[in-house]
């Protein structure tokens, strides 16, 4: 097996330039199949983290029966005892962060113009960690203190056409379905990436959200995590925690709710096995050509082979060996041209990028390359390698002896 290896480097060598041709095929396409995945792997996880911290968090709390009742009975469905709870999971090693929420939406009016406004009622100070994809457009986020302070969406302002210091009113209904309104000073202009999240987006102390549902309790309790990828192990204890304490829970984890997220992730990754599919036909027409060629050029050494004993599998086997070394050729060489590429990218400080559909703002796109998507690749370049090489080695090994020691 060795001898027949080493046999097949040598082949390789014989005709340098078309080895070499072939080699750098494969690696460009290798290449580009891997900086594509890797410009996915880094929306995703973009996408996937802005999710989570300006919007969802890694899970979600909520009273038993919340999301059957929340609609016919909101206030059946609240969580009342939110500080117990919160300081239970602020013991989970890996939770770093908790915070409750307390939602309702209403007609907004500043200066004449009403809109319709979607609000959150949110701690202050356990607020702090979750509005780090929150881009600050004017003014301030909210602190620890404020009591009638809000902080509102780049399009909502521009809407309601009203900026830092302008007051706005919020009329809602009540839990008990009651006709409510409460006041707010604008302190702050965000943009959350969403421009249809921008649109209807306010943020405002609990404690005044809580005035204009006329309740106590909160809607549901938020919980974010060091690490998403520890999400699986983390999930667990937090459910440990829950059972244990004498209310009844229900939770949600980020992708059940994300559906956004999901549907991205199903588009990229259809687009990328058509990728992957084009370049292994693209890897195999160029070794099959290599391999023919190969072939037709060492029929009389072929046939001379199988003159001296070769036998018609070792014949096949030798060819087999080179279209699979020159896979190996070619997905170390993409190996380090994505590598490559990767790190020129991230040098040069990205690649700039307009705003996607729905969202308010461009972005510096990197390539994040992985291990797992490294290893998928070569796999891809030496499999299609292979699996070209078959039929030209086949050829090879059913070659008539006679026939080739004529054209020695």
């Amino acid at each position: 097996m060795l001898d027949l290896a080493y046999i097949s480097a040598l082949n390789i060598l014989r005709n340098a330039r078309r080895s070499v041709i072939t080699v750098l095929s494969i690696a460009v396409g290798y290449a580009a199949l891997c900086c594509f995945g890797a410009f996915i792997n880094f929306t995703f996880e973009g996408l996937r983290e802005t999710t989570i911290r300006t919007q969802l968090g890694h899970m979600q709390i909520y009273a038993e029966g919340f999301w059957e009742r929340h609609v016919s009975e909101p206030g059946e469905v609240m969580i009342h005892d939110v500080a117990a709870l919160e300081e239970a999971l602020e013991e989970i090693e890996g939770v770093s962060s908790v915070t409750h929420r307390l939602t309702f939406s209403g007609v907004g009016t500043a200066g004449g113009s009403s809109v319709s406004m979607s609000v959150i009622g949110v701690d202050p100070f356990r607020e702090l960690e979750f509005a780090d994809f929150e881009i600050v457009v004017e003014g301030r986020n909210l602190l620890p203190g404020d009591e009638d302070k809000g902080v509102v969406g780049s399009e909502l302002a521009k809407g309601i056409d009203a900026g830092i210091g302008d007051w706005v009113t919020v009329l809602t209904t009540s839990l008990d379905g009651l006709i409510n309104a409460v006041d707010f000073q604008i302190v702050g202009i965000v943009r959350t990436g969403s421009s249809e999240y921008d649109s209807v987006f306010v943020k405002v102390p609990a404690d005044l959200a809580r005035v204009a549902l006329d309740t106590d309790a909160v809607e549901r309790v938020i919980v974010l995590i060091d690490d998403t990828d520890r999400l699986d192990e983390i999930a667990p204890r937090v459910h440990a925690v829950l059972e244990a304490l004498p209310e009844a829970y229900e939770t949600r984890d980020w992708l059940e709710l994300a559906g956004f997220y999901e549907a991205v992730v199903n588009l990229y990754t259809g687009l990328f096995r058509i990728f992957a599919g084009i370049v292994a036909v693209v890897v195999m027409f160029s070794v099959a050509n290599t391999m023919t060629m190969a072939v037709f050029e060492r029929t009389g050494e072929s046939g001379a082979l199988r003159a001296i004993g070769a036998t018609q599998g070792t014949t096949m086997r030798m060819f087999l060996y080179e279209g699979l070394l020159i896979g190996v050729l070619g997905g170390a060489a993409g190996v380090a041209l994505s590598m490559a590429i990767s790190w020129g990218v991230e040098i040069s400080g990205g690649i700039e990028m307009p705003p996607p559909p729905s969202m308010s703002q461009g972005y510096q796109a990197y390539f994040l390359m992985t291990p797992e998507l490294l290893a998928m690749g070569f796999a891809i370049s030496v499999a299609a390698a292979l699996a070209s090489s078959i039929y030209p080695a086949w050829a090879a090994s059913r070659v008539n002896i006679v026939e080739a020691l004529q054209k020695q």
